[in-house]
């Protein structure tokens, strides 16, 4: 709070002071501040708290001693008091040192000291459970120092921050007054307090303080004045002519009458119309003068009415309208004594900124209205001219101005003349407006700052609704040039606000003026109030302040329209600006003036003024000081400490002794009473009511049943969020026990916000990096521990927790306090989170859950069924105003200071708001008194001189050792210890851990084979996952690189190998990946682990398991079993192995095999295996990298999926959620059947290393068990000796070892045998292994050689001839083409052409040619070789070849086989043909064969 004071000292000098100081500032603080740092200060500065105030308020007789250890926010001082310093041991004695009257009786009426009584004396009475009390009372539920009670005028009941708080009527209260009797409840004791008759002490001072001060509705005269009807003035009456013509006209027509009838009736007509007509003429004239006569006489009488009430009404008027506006003699006398006068004025009022410039004679409000009727008597017309000129104007009424009207008022004269005017002006002002509509400025030389020093004690010139920041007055150019600044700012603002420019003040009527407008309220023009901007600003400005007069003048000319009006001060009119449209003249009368209305083109002289003097003033303002609006109350910043420790709040023993936080639990009775066979006994409805923070005076608590049952904190960033929600928790976990209360903490972006906090005895667990995904674990954590509660409420029969609390039932779950840091943020990136929060929020409160969300930008956070359900609201800094409006209400929280954090506004219901410093934990507080944030400033008319405090030499950094918080946790951890309270129930489980140990996790049998563990929210657990072959039947694993894809695989093999209650698996490896698969291969229950490069050992397998389906079909169906555990059972076979099929990298094989020819048929077995799989005991687990890499068509015979992080956003085509896996996810984080799992891995490590070492030994332990051994898938040799193959297999000669068996390949000796290769393919290996083998099968066979000298084989020993040139090999062709064709030629011949292409256009060509035709119409056979690109030639010696359709082709390539013997071959790859291996094609069909080497003893053997 802000105290302007006078400082007296004993020297005689005295100062002007402005003392700020948080409201629970000791006076003894003040004092001492005061003391310490007065620059004159003469003498040894005293003790601290040797001092207190004596204090004089204005008009008061004598000086109080205030009480040194009374707070500053209890009213003890005010603004406007005289203070001196006084000694507080020899001036302030205690009430109970004294013979002081008692004032009340505290009476017992229930409780352990039921009966007794207490007298309260005047001054402190505190009553707790400590033997220091003034009143002790022996109950447990007491705390130590539980309330205090300040006697006086009436009684004050003060809760002194108790665990239980004073319960008045059901309801805990802080702080109120008693003033007859009331019962208050404290702790179990319940109290009458009764205040005795007459306990007003006559003789105690009344205490100083604020004056919240009621503006009272107010009634006010008005005259509008009349309008009177002026009487008739006689006219000039002219005589009547004679009607000659009249007269002639009847004659003439009686004489025309008897000249045609002759009739003498005829001329009696014409002898009485002369007659009848002079008769006439002389009775109107007769009439004529009557009538005049009694007009005259009639005006006469009704001039003299008229002239009585004008005379009448014009003292009334008089009256009237000095009524309607106040004299300055009246509003001073009324602002003094704080009348309905004071601050009646209110905007909507049509005398709003109207000024009395003093009185003078101004014209009536009564009219008289004449009408003009032709030509009047002159006499008579003059006199009443006369009357109503008497009656025009009326003296002695106030001559009025309106600030909005004129724009800018001038004062112009002598100093000495003009000061008085001046004052009166301000005085008005300030007496009529509140500070909350009208704040005072000033920019005024020195000269001028003296006469108006009295400004700076108003509360105008530092009101809080001011518009403009910082100090108000000015008297010198560097002060001014700020305020200068200061009102451009605000025009130009307001201005723009308004889109509109300044208006022009032209001429106007007086009707419309000021001076007449008491005569038009109620009226249109009127009803409505000042159109000025609210507040309005009116600035003095002295003609000579040091400041460019442009500006001035430029300022004045559109300050009128942004609500800023200036009054200018002169010595002479000529230096007046023209803005200034109503100017005062003084001359060298005293109070006698000159006024000025340019608007109105009226000048009225000698207007006799009201001055004010300097002096009248000054007691004026310094009685005006403490004054406050009570309709527009500003909660002023300076009653709340800058920062407050929570350990000075709660008690330093609840942060050393665990035992004080125990004492603390039990007289919150939060602690359940486990003892063995106890019966539970009915305790108070609890709360969880809190210790947050100071709100001056008293301890701000914050209690989320009562207020809540849910909270919402706004605060941007620095605003000091993170500490409130520490020192919030903190608080709640120091005044109950786990039992009672339990915290879950949610930061979404970091978990910092509540450090030290996580390691409450009460708190349940952190959840902190949020994904979308764990958020709705736990939302959906959160639904389950709700329908835990609600189960558990129906078994007990309650109705809801508070019912289970008030019955003491052990079984009762404390309440779960949710605190959501950074709540707007997640409600952005989850928005579903906030419909699972409404839910919680709409049930939480009777199953004990609580919110306290706390968020920076509250905006479209907070939705109508959520705001609902959050009535608890706190708001520290606000980025703007309209995030204070949504969380508080008001714009308030958006202009706190930025350099206080954990300032902050509760809105604790419907208008209920409440202004805090939140409590700090971070610091390090010790039992040596704090020295109080006072500070002290001189109080100058150009601003405020702080007075400064000699700072002490900085001490060096040292180590200050654990932190308030840490050391509160310290104690409240060891207080759970002591008193034995169990670990609370949690609403969840821990995340799920990076590895897990399959050996470790139970696996038992085949029909189970464990995935991993899940995590299961909606049932509060987490579990092994299994994948059910029998039910599943095959599994589909997805997941990118890294993911984890072989891991699963490898989990899934290693898991088979563990069923000792269930039958055997035999497990077989597709490794298209990096080989992730082959350390499976140790375990005997592995077949083989055949890598994607390998088509033919993959093809063998895929045989295999095709006639393992083909096998089993009849006899399962024979058995009538559905699965292999069933086949297993009804026929006893319990060795019937199930079959699992692992392919890692499906992608990879589909691409292989699915379209392949050669190999779609066995991606057809693939399929089958898939589709009849299941219910043989034969299944498939393979992986993909991406969603779409399981066509639908295999999709659809998959039904397991375990998804593992994606490369890309696939998860919806998986219909798996897309926010569970991260990049951030570890290896083999997936989700099973939309859970989040972790896949188990051998030995419990991440390490592929370690999981290799893990399958050694499970193999070896299988070994050590006699597992049987899984057949193996083998595989062809790459190199074969000729001696492993019989001589003849099927009656044919054996080619080599063929791919479908391994075993022997036979081929028919006849016809023609193609033989290509690339070079280095092994062709000529492959020619010697046919001779070889032709030799072995028929030793009677002929064969011959057609090739090259160079070859090797032309030397071998298998020749019966042989042709090395082209001539020879023409002859030895012809040779045998005759033989050939010979029947009667005996044995068979076999000829072998080596490098045929080089016999092309040769005369061997032609030859050769009919050679071979011979050859493939006899049962003879030839072998003809050359390298595969020379085969793809079109000459017939090669064509004649090639349509026998059979051949070798070693190293092939996918093409070749369907152009050079027209038999489309499978995608294949050279690197899978070692030499001598190819592929044999005959009859439209191919195998994979291996040639042998033929043995080295042959004379021609050589290796290629």
């Amino acid at each position: 709070m802000r105290l302007k004071l006078t400082l007296a000292r004993p020297s005689g000098t005295s100062d002007d002071i402005v003392v700020t100081a948080d409201a629970a500032a000791s006076i003894a603080e003040v004092a001492s501040t005061v003391a310490r740092i007065d620059p004159r200060r003469t003498g040894p500065v005293a003790a601290p708290g040797a001092l207190t105030l004596r204090a004089q308020l204005p008009g008061q007789a004598d000086p109080l001693v205030l009480p040194p250890d009374a707070p500053v926010g209890e009213a003890w001082i005010g603004s406007g008091a005289t203070v001196a310093l006084a000694d507080a041991g020899l001036h302030y004695v205690s009430p109970e040192l004294g013979d002081v009257p008692v004032v009340a009786t505290l009476r017992v009426l229930s409780g352990p000291q039921e009966g007794a009584e207490f007298p309260l004396r005047a001054g402190s009475t505190v009553l707790g459970r400590d033997e220091s009390c003034d009143i002790v009372l022996q109950d447990p539920l007491v705390s130590k120092r539980h309330v205090r009670f300040e006697a006086g005028d009436g009684v004050e009941v003060v809760d002194l921050g108790s665990a239980n708080g004073v319960v008045v009527d059901g309801g805990l209260v802080t702080r109120f007054t008693v003033r007859r009797a009331e019962t208050l409840l404290l702790g179990d004791t319940e109290v009458e307090l009764e205040v005795k008759a007459g306990s007003e002490l006559p003789a105690a001072p009344p205490t100083a303080g604020p004056v919240f001060f009621n503006r009272s509705p107010r009634v006010e005269r008005r005259y509008s004045g009349q309008v009177f009807q002026a009487p008739e003035v006689p006219g000039e009456k002219d005589d009547p002519p004679f009607p000659l013509l009249a007269m002639i006209t009847p004659l003439l027509l009686g004489g025309a009458m008897f000249f045609l009838t002759k009739n003498p009736t005829s001329l009696l007509f014409i002898l009485l119309s002369p007659v009848m007509l002079v008769g006439n003429y002389i009775s109107g004239r007769t009439r004529g003068k009557r009538k005049l006569k009694k007009q005259i006489a009639l005006f006469e009488q009704r001039l003299e009415a008229l002239s009585t009430k004008l005379e009448q009404e014009r003292r009334t008027e008089v009256e009237l309208r000095q009524a309607e506006t106040p004299t300055t003699a009246d509003a001073l006398a009324e602002a003094v004594r704080r009348g309905p006068l004071l601050w009646t004025r209110r905007p909507e009022h049509w005398s709003f900124l109207n000024l009395q410039l003093g009185r003078g004679t101004m014209r009536s409000r009564n009219t008289v209205q004449a009408v003009d009727r032709g030509e009047l008597i002159v006499e008579f017309q003059e006199r009443l001219d006369a009357v109503i000129a008497d009656n025009a104007t009326v003296d002695d009424v106030p001559v009025l101005d309106n600030l909005y009207e004129s724009g800018a008022l001038g004062i112009a004269g002598p100093t000495d003349l003009i000061a008085g005017s001046v004052n009166s002006v301000l005085v008005q002002l300030t007496a009529l407006h509140s500070p909350s509509e009208l704040a005072v400025a000033a920019l005024v030389s020195p000269r001028w700052s003296r006469e108006l020093g009295w400004l700076k004690w108003m509360p105008h010139t530092s009101s809080p609704h001011s518009p403009l920041a910082g100090g108000h007055l000015a008297d010198s150019a560097s002060s001014a040039a700020g305020v200068l600044s200061a009102l451009e700012g605000l025009v130009e603002e307001r201005l723009a606000s308004a889109k509109a420019g300044p208006q022009r003040r032209g001429a106007m009527e007086q009707e419309s003026a000021a001076l007449e407008r008491g005569a038009e309220v109620g009226r249109s023009q009127t009803g409505n109030g000042t159109p000025s901007p609210v507040p309005a600003v009116v600035v003095v400005i002295s003609d000579d302040v040091a400041v460019d007069r442009a500006r001035l003048v430029q300022l004045a000319e559109a300050a009128a329209d942004a609500g800023v009006f200036p009054v200018w001060i002169s010595d002479d009119v000529d230096r007046l600006p023209a803005v200034c449209r109503t100017f005062l003249q003084h001359t060298d009368q005293p109070h006698r003036a000159r006024a000025g209305f340019v608007r109105i083109g009226e000048t009225v002289e000698d207007v006799v003024t009201e001055p004010v003097s300097a002096a009248t003033a000054l007691d004026y303002a310094k009685r005006m000081a403490p004054v406050i609006d009570a309709g527009a109350l500003v909660a002023d910043a300076s009653d709340l400490p800058r920062s407050v420790s929570l350990v000075t709040l709660l008690g330093h023993e609840l942060a050393e002794s665990s035992s004080a936080v125990v004492d603390r639990w039990r007289q919150n009775a939060s602690i359940h009473d486990r003892t063995a066979g106890a019966k539970p006994a009915r305790r108070r409805p609890g709360t969880l009511r809190a210790t947050v923070g100071s709100a001056g005076v008293d301890a701000m608590h914050l209690d989320l049943r009562t207020q809540g049952p849910h909270a919402l904190v706004g605060g941007t960033t620095g605003a000091g969020k993170s500490e409130f929600l520490q020192a919030w928790v903190l608080g709640m976990a120091a005044e109950y026990s786990p039992d009672r209360v339990t915290f879950l903490f949610v930061d979404y972006k970091g978990g910092s916000a509540f450090a030290d906090c996580v390691s409450l005895p009460h708190c349940v667990g952190l959840v902190t990096d949020l994904s979308p995904h764990l958020v709705r674990r736990a939302l959906t954590s959160l639904r389950a521990e709700l329908h835990y509660r609600e189960h558990l409420l129906n078994r007990k029969k309650a109705k809801d927790l508070l019912e289970l609390e008030k019955r003491g039932d052990p079984d009762s779950p404390p309440a779960l306090v949710l605190v959501i840091d950074e709540f707007a943020a997640l409600v952005g990136e989850v928005p579903e989170f906030v419909d699972g929060v409404v839910d919680i929020a709409q049930r939480g409160r009777s199953l004990g859950i609580h919110l306290i969300m706390a968020t920076q930008r509250p905006a479209g956070v907070i939705k109508d069924n959520l705001r609902a359900n959050t009535n608890l609201r706190i708001a520290l800094r606000m980025a703007d105003e309209s995030d204070s409006q949504d969380v508080v209400g008001v714009a308030d929280a958006a202009h706190f200071d930025p350099s206080i954090p954990g300032r902050g506004m509760a809105k604790t219901g419907p208008g209920r708001l409440v202004r805090f410093q939140s409590a700090y934990a971070g610091g390090w507080t010790t039992r040596e008194p704090e020295r109080a944030g006072v500070e002290v400033a001189e109080l100058r008319f150009g601003g405020e001189v702080r007075w400064e405090e000699e700072r002490p030499a900085e001490e060096p950094d040292r180590d200050l050792g654990p932190t308030d918080q840490q050391r509160m946790v310290a104690a409240i951890v060891r207080a759970q210890s002591a008193a034995h309270i169990p670990a609370p129930r949690r609403p969840w489980l821990d995340e799920l851990a990076a590895a897990y140990d399959l050996g470790l996790l139970r696996q038992r049998t085949d029909a189970e084979l464990l995935l991993g563990v899940s995590d299961i929210p909606d049932r509060q657990e987490q579990r092994p996952v299994y994948f059910q072959p029998d039910v599943d039947g095959n599994l589909a694993v997805y997941g990118t690189g890294g993911s984890g894809k072989s891991t699963v695989l490898r989990t899934l093999a290693s898991a088979a190998a563990i069923t000792p209650r269930g039958g055997p698996v035999h497990v077989y490896g597709l490794d298209f990946g990096a080989g992730s698969l082959r350390m499976l291969e140790k375990l005997p229950h592995v077949g083989s682990i055949i890598p994607g490069d390998d088509p033919e050992r993959i093809i063998r397998l895929f045989r295999m398991l095709k006639q393992t389906l083909e096998d089993r079909g009849p006899r399962f169906a024979e058995a009538n079993a559905s699965n292999i555990t069933e086949y297993r059972s009804l026929t006893g076979r319990q060795e019937e192995p199930r079959i699992l099929l692992l392919v890692d990298g499906f992608p990879s094989f589909r691409e292989d095999f699915e379209i392949p020819a050669g190999r779609s048929q066995w991606y057809d077995v693939f399929r089958d295996l898939l589709a009849d799989g299941r219910r043989l005991g034969m299944h498939v687990a393979l992986t993909g990298d991406r969603a779409g890499a399981v066509p639908t068509s295999i999709g659809s015979l998959v039904q397991r999926r375990v998804v593992l992080r994606l490369a890309d956003d696939g998860y919806g085509m998986l219909d798996v959620p897309s926010d569970i896996l991260s990049p951030a996810s570890p290896p083999g984080r997936a989700i099973v059947d939309g859970y989040e799992t972790q896949i188990a891995v051998l030995g419990g490590s991440r390490a592929v290393a370690d999981q290799s070492e893990a399958v050694r030994r499970l193999a070896e332990a299988m070994e050590r068990a006699g597992i049987p051994t899984a057949p193996a898938v083998g595989s062809m040799p790459k190199e074969l000796d000729p001696a492993s193959l019989p001589d003849s297999v099927g009656g044919l000669p054996v080619l080599g070892i063929g791919d479908i068996d391994l075993g022997p390949l036979g081929f028919e000796p006849s016809g023609t045998l193609l033989v290509a290769g690339p070079p280095a393919s092994g062709r000529t290996t492959t020619l010697t292994a046919v001779a070889d083998a032709v030799a072995r099968f028929d030793a009677e066979t002929r064969l011959y050689y057609v090739g090259s000298a160079r070859s090797p084989l032309s030397a071998s020993s298998l020749w019966t001839d042989r042709a090395l040139t082209p001539a020879d090999a023409a002859e030895l062709a012809k040779d045998l083409t005759v033989a050939i064709a010979d029947p009667d030629t005996e044995g068979r011949i076999a000829v072998f052409v080596e490098s045929i292409g080089d016999f092309l256009q040769t005369p061997a060509d032609s030859p050769l040619v009919e050679l071979i035709r011979a050859v493939r119409r006899s049962d003879h056979l030839l072998v003809a070789e050359a390298e595969s690109s020379a085969w793809g030639t079109s000459w017939p010696l090669l064509g004649e070849v090639k349509n026998g359709r059979r051949g070798l082709l070693l190293q092939p390539d996918s093409v070749e086989g369907d152009i050079l013997l027209k038999t489309p071959l499978p995608r294949m790859g050279r690197s899978e043909f070692p030499p001598g291996r190819g592929v044999f094609i005959q009859k439209g069909g191919f195998t994979r064969v291996q040639v042998p080497l033929v043995d080295a003893s042959l004379p021609a053997r050589v290796r290629v």
